[in-house]
């Protein structure tokens, strides 16, 4: 290549033992160019740019968070870069629309998604990954747009509309909000609530006003309006057409996919802020020489990470990658995702919220609560009283003390170890129903415990009825307080250092983008350059000699 005979004979060996080499030769091939077949036809005709060096520079961008421009003059003048991406240096030239144009194509069809699921199975395959062990977590992201106070997101909204309405169609309104732009989300906290009912009645006034303007009202600036007054407040409307009163709604009246911000009409709000949730699923296996993320997905902030448990593990079994065990925190852990994962082969390893916690802990307090007793007040020990505490009655059985199958659907054993006669489906009850013989519940010293009945019936057998989310739920409540499952539990927070690697290194943590679809967009393609990123580091490393070099995956611009 003739970027190599730009430097002397030792440059050269160290830009050949650099990042560059495996990005050249192991990463840039795995590349897909398949997938963007269908964006070109007879009619468009070929591509003028190579699919692997748009896709390549993308990554390299991503890798070090960089900006269009510093991405165009790393390509243009830095030798690292040209060798990676297998450019000569009298060819390596990309002009700033082609980038824009390319990202429109990622955008599409969710081909983005695809090119890095491709990628990363590629990888996967190349360097022997396994994906038999996996852990999950989400974290939370916010797109290009400022935090607004519920006054701050009224006035900016209106104003918002002002700027792309003629002026002279509202012309009082427009001298308020543009020529004072302000006035109103400066308010104090002592101001605010007064001038929130002020900038509502505004609110109103513009959606009636120009409701009946066909061309105004199909504006998306228009359609805001309308969207922020039915999510924020009621119209009580007058007798006779008198103009409607407008009342703001109570905060806690209003949803949490409301809107957030007129810049960012897909932001919304959820227990960690303005802006979308980010799910991960990443490999821990120990013997893999590096791990990578498998699934990212871009959620609604306030969609719960309970609703987003199934999906990532069907997304998983369908690309053959079903881990044999996924860990994940609480917020992932019910009796309904412990099953649906078992009835798809996975074990889901997250402990769930236990809902007598909280009475046990008002219990504690109870008993440890001071005595009518004065505080300075010494209690003697009442020397004359020779009472021990007498022994507690043993506790009754529960489902947790019953072995099950693995979708909780089937009683295995008793809690004596007695087989169960027979297990059958409730459709009834949308349960399960398993019967022991009564010969041997007859003689068992745990059946005054037992949580089984005997219905009437002939044969005197007892039978447990139970629901499988449950017993899941049950099971999983005593299994957490084993060791075995805290040592297991451990690899989960593995999975934090890379949500602040994906923040933090690689910017999500600060998007220079708004709207979902760019969202999903840059952080797909900042994860895919952190998987790429891992995999050169791992190829770097053999190519260093003893004690030699310190080159590192860094693709900053010249």
């Amino acid at each position: 290549m003739e970027s190599q005979y730009l430097v002397s004979a030792k440059k050269r060996g160290r830009l050949e033992r650099s990042w560059a080499e495996p990005f050249r030769t192991v990463v840039l091939p795995l590349i897909d160019e398949e997938l963007f077949r269908a964006c070109f036809d007879e009619a468009n005709g070929r591509p003028n740019t190579s699919i692997r060096l748009l896709v390549g520079l993308h990554l390299l961008k991503e890798a070090d968070d960089l900006t269009d421009a510093q991405v165009l003059d790393a390509l243009e003048f830095n030798i690292q870069w040209q060798y990676a991406l297998g450019v000569a240096p009298a060819d390596a030239h990309v002009c700033e629309k082609t980038l824009h144009n390319f990202r429109h194509k990622l955008m599409e069809n969710e081909r983005a998604t695809a090119v890095f699921q491709r990628l990363t199975e590629a990888l996967m395959r190349v360097d022997g990954l396994s994906s038999v062990r996996q852990r999950l977590d989400s974290t939370h992201v916010i797109s290009d747009i400022a935090v607004l106070t519920r006054l701050g997101l009224f006035t900016e909204t209106v104003t918002h509309f002002l700027r792309e309405l003629r002026r002279e169609a509202a012309p009082k309104l427009a001298k308020r909000y543009l020529d004072r732009e302000g006035y109103f989300s400066d308010a104090t906290r002592e101001q605010a609530p007064r001038r929130l009912v002020v900038v509502a009645q505004d609110l109103y006034r513009l959606v009636a006003s120009f409701e009946a303007d066909a061309e105004t009202a199909a504006m998306p600036a228009y359609l805001l309006l309308v969207r922020l007054l039915a999510e924020q407040c009621d119209v009580v409307h007058g007798d006779q057409g008198e103009p409607g009163n407008v009342l703001v709604k109570e905060p806690k009246a209003v949803g949490g996919g409301s809107l957030q911000s007129p810049h960012d009409p897909d932001a919304t709000y959820g227990h960690k802020g303005k802006g979308y949730e980010v799910q991960l699923a990443e490999t821990c296996v120990a013997k893999n020489p590096y791990q990578v993320v498998t699934v990212v997905s871009v959620n609604a902030a306030n969609v719960s990470d309970q609703h987003a448990t199934v999906p990532v593990v069907e997304e998983l079994v369908d690309r053959g990658l079903v881990p044999d065990v996924l860990i994940a925190d609480t917020a992932y852990g019910s009796g309904e995702n412990l099953v649906a994962c078992a009835e798809l082969g996975v074990r889901l390893l997250a402990p769930v919220q236990d809902p007598t916690a909280a009475a046990e802990k008002k219990a504690v307090e109870a008993e440890v609560a001071p005595s009518a007793v004065a505080p300075t007040q010494a209690v003697a020990p009442d020397s004359t009283s020779g009472d021990e505490e007498s022994p507690r009655a043993p506790l009754p059985l529960g489902l947790a003390d019953f072995t099950f199958n693995a979708t909780h659907s089937e009683v295995l054993r008793c809690p004596s170890g007695q087989a169960a006669l027979s297990n059958i489906v409730r459709a009834s009850l949308m349960g399960f129903e398993a019967t022991f013989a009564e010969s041997a519940c007859a003689a068992c010293p745990l059946a005054p415990r037992c949580p089984t009945r005997s219905p009437r019936r002939a044969d005197g057998d007892r039978v447990l009825a139970f629901r499988d989310v449950t017993a899941a739920t049950a099971s999983r409540q005593r299994e957490q307080q084993t060791p075995a499952f805290r040592t297991d539990y451990k690899l989960r927070s593995g999975i934090e250092s890379t949500n602040a690697e994906v923040k933090g290194r690689h910017g999500a943590g600060g998007l220079r983008v708004r709207g979902g679809a760019r969202v999903k967009l840059a952080v797909v393609l900042k994860v895919m350059a952190l998987n790429v990123k891992r995999a050169v580091q791992h190829h770097t490393e053999a190519l260093r000699e003893p004690n030699g070099g310190d080159d590192r995956l860094q693709v900053e611009a010249a």
